[in-house]
């Protein structure tokens, strides 16, 4: 029997060579062998958990280790794993000791022979340990169970334990391309799927075990059996089976039969059948009505997609193919849809689409994403295969100002200046970005903010925060927004950098932390996050009055966490660890957010004191595809864990993303998503999930 390399074998020992030792026998004697290396015993608990150990090896005649402490700690785990001691010198007497304190044998370096047939002795033994827990556990009542449920159900359903499969329905198996009397059993239930899915579906698998995963779809790519990509939306359910929790996943079949007439005369008449987007004339009537609706928070943008040389592709494939291949860049371009935006086919070779993000960075971070994803996919048709790459125009939407054709206008002229600069990339009008702050001269504006401050015209709105990988409730992030003349919400960007101009925003911050204090003291939330701008930084009057307004509240310091952008940190970086050494000693806490965008934001994790760290929603975008970025943020993650730094995910919009950050382990996410599945606290008014709170100044 051979050790699988994906099957590692723990060496315990602080000497190198001794793993390189027993990696040598292993492969002379034809196995490929993977040796995990341990130097402290304390590490062995965690190693079990994380990885599928089938052996461990201690040299135990280093004395840094503790034979029976190590024995104990392997029997108490569920999945018994075997022992053997390494000796200079064996004999009977060494190896009875050894069995008496839970180790099966005890093996020299000097013996290799003997060395290598116990180890596969043990492997063995253990192979079949496996396979007979595996044919109990899915005996017996669950076989009949299950054949009775999932062999007449349409929907194709699958079971998995530990992450492998346990059990198949034909249906199932007929998704695969597999025949019916096919047995998955024991098959690792990732490997069925796309490489760049296995992130958030592992993460999924998770979530749902721990009862957080709720009943969303997630967007995936299953390899049929021929190689073929299938995208799926498949659906997970916590079940148990003979005692042990595992997740149930389901694809649902599309019978049609509930399909509502509205949506199905819509389907018919005003999408394009092959790609599900609308045709050219209701797009753009659908545009022009989601411009006329007031936008709750973020931007809108409108994307105009079109394939790079697509002459090209045509001479490789053939003018039959072509369809074909833009029909797979459809359900990429569906892949990193979110549920607010709007998708048309303006016939041939262009798409559109209208995004709702968090910001203008997070639209373009959303098509860099598609592009990398777009660029790396081979796209197949018959027995013919071609490469491809796009460009995108983008323009910054105004619902007040732009119209559906304006909007059309700008964009095609961006995505034609890009495609002339070379193509493969995402090019931004000149006025995306500057539209806002351009609607109203300073003049206007200056008076409309005094007045708010004076006559409490300001309003707090709270985004709940919801928990990943630890447990938090009534956690919220503030923001702001400013009553009109006619009582309407009106979004900080249209009145934040008017005040940040003329030396207002201080004034603003000190209001909303005073609305805060009030909104802890009559709703008692557990955290609230508040945001201070860069002149707040450095204002060196900020903590006597935060301290004057604490000692008239009954509110307690831990209960704000006060936040400051990591451009501002970075760019104020000794005030900023001033203010936050000197908010924590008042028993507040503190958090940098958006970070993850600067040059060097681990360093400025390492720099500054803080309880939190939010980590920017431009890297939101797409990540369930990006591997790259999956590591960035991972890494960040991992970083602040270590530090015991709390970390956020910022602008999470779909369930796809929040499978990966469960993977990466980021603790607590806000955004779209949040909202969509949060609570509102009751007697507050609402604007689309967001609970909105006035305060005093």
């Amino acid at each position: 029997m051979g050790t699988a390399a994906g099957v590692p074998i723990v060496v315990l020992t602080r000497q190198d060579e001794s793993v390189a030792t027993i990696n040598s026998i292993l492969r002379q004697g034809g196995h490929a062998s993977h040796c995990l290396q341990l130097k402290q015993a304390n590490d062995l608990e965690d190693t079990l958990q994380q990885a599928n150990v089938e052996l461990v090896i201690l040299f135990a005649d280093e004395s840094e280790f503790d034979t029976a402490a190590i024995a104990a700690t392997l029997k108490r785990r569920q999945k018994h794993v075997p022992l053997l001691l390494v000796r200079e010198r064996v004999d009977e007497q060494s190896i009875a000791e050894a069995m008496e304190s839970g180790a099966r044998d005890v093996i020299s370096l000097t013996h290799r022979n003997r060395l290598l047939a116990v180890i596969e002795r043990e492997l063995e033994a253990q192979g079949l340990r496996n396979a007979l827990d595996g044919v109990l556990s899915s005996a017996k009542t669950y076989k009949r169970e299950l054949r009775e449920l999932m062999d007449g159900a349409s929907d194709a359903i699958v079971d998995v334990q530990e992450g492998i499969v346990v059990a198949a329905n034909p249906a199932w198996l007929a998704l695969l391309g597999l025949a019916e009397d096919t047995d998955l059993f024991g098959e690792p239930f990732m490997d069925l799927f796309r490489e760049s899915d296995r992130p958030g579906i592992k993460g999924a698998l998770v979530a749902c075990l721990r009862d957080k995963w709720e009943q969303d779809a997630l967007q995936v790519v299953l390899h049929q059996a021929n190689g073929t990509e299938v995208p799926l939306s498949i659906r997970l359910e916590k079940v148990s089976i003979d005692g042990e929790p595992s997740v149930r996943i389901q694809v649902p079949t599309d019978t049609g039969v509930d399909v509502d007439p509205v949506e199905a005369l819509e389907q018919a008449v005003c999408k394009d059948p092959s790609t599900g987007f609308y045709h050219r004339r209701h797009f753009l009537e659908q545009l022009e009505a989601r411009l006329d609706e007031p936008l709750g928070g973020g931007v809108r943008a409108l994307v105009y997609i079109r394939p790079d040389n697509f002459a090209r592709v045509h001479d490789d494939i053939g003018l039959l193919a072509t369809e074909a291949i833009l029909l797979r860049l459809a359900e990429l371009l569906r892949e990193f849809m979110q549920p607010n935006d709007l998708y048309g086919r303006f016939g041939g070779t262009i798409f559109v689409a209208l995004l709702e993000r968090g910001t203008v960075a997070d639209c373009e971070a959303w098509g860099e994403a598609l592009l990398r994803a777009i660029a790396e996919q081979v796209f197949e048709v018959d027995r013919q295969s071609t490469s491809l790459t796009c460009t995108i125009g983008l323009c910054e939407a105004d619902s007040e100002n732009s119209t559906a054709t304006a909007l059309l206008t700008e964009a095609e002229r961006s995505c034609r200046e890009g495609r002339e600069a070379g193509g493969n990339r995402i090019t931004a009008s000149q006025s995306t970005g500057a539209s806002i702050s351009m609607r109203q001269a300073d003049a206007i504006w200056l008076p409309r903010i005094r007045n708010a401050l004076m006559k409490n015209r300001l309003r707090l709105v709270h985004q709940p925060v919801t928990s990943l990988n630890e447990e938090v409730d009534g956690v919220y992030d503030t923001r702001v927004r400013m009553l009109d003349e006619q009582d309407n919400l009106i979004l900080p960007s249209e009145f934040i950098p008017a005040a940040e101009r003329a030396g207002l925003i201080k004034n603003i911050d000190r209001w909303i932390v005073g609305a805060s204090f009030s909104f802890c003291t009559a709703r008692k939330p557990n955290l609230v996050f508040v945001r201070l701008s860069r002149e707040s930084v450095v204002d060196d009057t900020l903590m006597d009055w935060l301290q004057a307004r604490l000692r008239n509240a009954r509110v307690q310091p831990r209960q704000l966490c006060f936040q400051i952008t990591e451009d501002v940190a970075a760019q104020q970086l000794k005030s900023t660890k001033r203010l936050a050494e000197q908010l924590r000693g008042a028993g507040f806490l503190f958090a940098i957010d958006h970070l993850g965008t600067g040059r060097d934001s681990a360093q400025l994790l390492k720099h500054v004191p803080m309880d939190y760290v939010k980590i920017d929603g431009s890297l939101m975008q797409g990540l369930h595809r990006d591997q790259d970025c999956q590591k960035r943020v991972g890494h960040l993650a991992s970083l602040a864990k270590g530090m015991g730094i709390h970390t956020i995910a910022e602008r999470v919009e779909d369930a796809n993303t929040m499978a990966v950050l469960w993977q990466l382990g980021i603790a607590h996410i806000q955004g779209n998503y949040v909202q969509m599945h949060g609570v509102v606290l009751e007697d507050t008014q609402t604007v689309r999930g967001l609970s909105i709170s006035g305060g005093e100044q």
